[in-house]
């Protein structure tokens, strides 16, 4: 099967668009909860929620730094995909 092909098949589409989705929650999710804490820490200061706020907003940062790099295709369920087509 060509590769234009390969692309508009739903099967391949939908892996994609669940591998592309399943990583960037994350990012989303850490980047809510570092805004969050921040909110809250505005209102009344914490030492425990500054700490937690600094390692959200890290490991946020850390995700953005690592996310682009990894790619569908050449991930282990792009071949499964390709295998199941």
């Amino acid at each position: 099967m060509k590769q234009n092909e390969l692309q508009h098949h739903p099967l391949y589409k939908k892996a994609k668009r669940d591998y592309y989705f399943e990583r960037w929650k994350w990012v989303a999710w850490n980047a809510f909860i570092s805004l969050a804490l921040f909110y809250k820490i505005n209102q009344q200061y914490d030492t425990v929620e500054m700490i937690l706020l600094f390692l959200t907003a890290i490991v946020t940062v850390f995700l953005l730094a690592v996310m682009p790099k990894t790619k569908f295709e050449n991930s282990r369920e792009c071949e499964e995909v390709k295998r199941m087509i």
